[in-house]
């Protein structure tokens, strides 16, 4: 009964990897050089990309690369291959040069039937794109996912870069316009604005903004009569926590403020102001990155250290900044 349950187990671990393999007689190249060597890197990529990125296992015909080599693999005889390797999968790939655009055009296909499951498409200009391009395929790959969404900061291509499919240039500097507010404990709620300026290092990006929150009605003792007015000098730094367009991320820094408040309930000529530094730490969501115009959703905890009135001033600040692309 043992040695039964023991041959059940390895036949239906045997059933399950066999379900994951894909044969691949390598890319075809459509306009191109079939002597230079791409045929064999780009299906060699492909294969790397896929297999780090999903549990399959993509089975590349040896033949790939080599001289005499037929490029185009007819469908009876890969239909043959898959069968005597046990892949249910049959994947084809085209790489098209037209009019200076690279297109990559990639399929997945039932074996024996040859039945489309899945296909996905990519565009550069340029033999470098070609890199990030499969990169991009070998994320998409059986997902619901395209290349065209499944795209991090570092695949951006020259194809991209000149405004095709998305609006990117090489930039790293952005500056920006924030509409949001600040809850200032036991005080209230002051709307504000501000402007933005963010340098993106890939790794993290540091930020330099000025916030300014007018003076604001805020009650005491059930009636309006305190005004108090709040500006800030931030220099941050905010870490992302993926390399995707669209991510979260969390950020803090130092801040140099002022804080204004005039109570014109007890007495009308009382003012007090004053000065200092402060912290905060936050996060937010971070929209859009690799394009020319972004979107930065976030909040965070400020932290004064001085007092005005003897109150600190702590709260929770939160808004949207929309920012735009600089040109070097």
């Amino acid at each position: 009964m043992r040695a039964l349950i023991i041959l059940i187990a390895l036949f239906a671990f045997s059933y399950s990897n066999a379900q994951k393999i894909v044969y691949f007689p390598g890319f075809e190249l459509i306009n191109m050089n079939a002597t230079s060597g791409l045929q064999y890197s780009t299906s060699k990529l492909i294969k790397s990309y896929i297999e780090n990125n999903h549990e399959y296992t993509i089975i590349l015909d040896e033949q790939v690369g080599s001289s005499g080599y037929a490029e185009k693999e007819g469908i009876t005889v890969s239909t043959k291959k898959a069968l005597e390797m046990s892949a249910p999968y049959i994947m084809r790939g085209e790489i098209h040069y037209l009019q200076g655009v690279y297109i990559i055009s990639l399929g997945i296909y039932r074996t024996p039937t040859n039945e489309q499951v899945w296909h996905d498409m990519a565009k550069g200009s340029t033999e470098q794109d070609l890199d990030p391009l499969l990169s991009r395929l070998g994320r998409s790959f059986l997902t619901n996912s395209s290349a065209k969404t499944a795209i991090e900061i570092d695949e951006v291509t020259e194809y991209d870069q000149n405004g095709v499919e998305l609006a990117q240039i090489k930039v790293n500097h952005f500056v920006g316009i924030m509409l949001g507010g600040k809850h200032v404990f036991n005080e209230g709620v002051l709307s504000g604005f501000g402007l933005a300026y963010t340098y993106d290092a890939s790794t993290i990006l540091f930020n330099f903004d000025f916030e300014l929150y007018p003076s604001s009605n805020l009650i005491i003792d059930n009636q309006s009569g305190r005004r108090l007015q709040n500006g800030n000098v931030n220099l941050g730094v905010m870490y992302p926590l993926s390399r995707k367009r669209t991510t979260l991320f969390i950020n803090g820094g130092m801040e140099y403020g002022y804080a204004t408040v005039k109570d014109t309930y007890l007495d009308q000529d009382y003012r007090a102001t004053d000065s200092g530094i402060g912290a905060y730490v936050g996060g937010g969501l971070l929209i859009n990155r690799n394009s020319t115009v972004n979107l930065k959703l976030f909040t965070a905890v400020s932290i004064p250290f001085y007092q005005v009135d003897g109150v600190n001033l702590t709260g929770i600040k939160f808004g949207i900044v929309t920012s735009f692309a600089r040109k070097h």
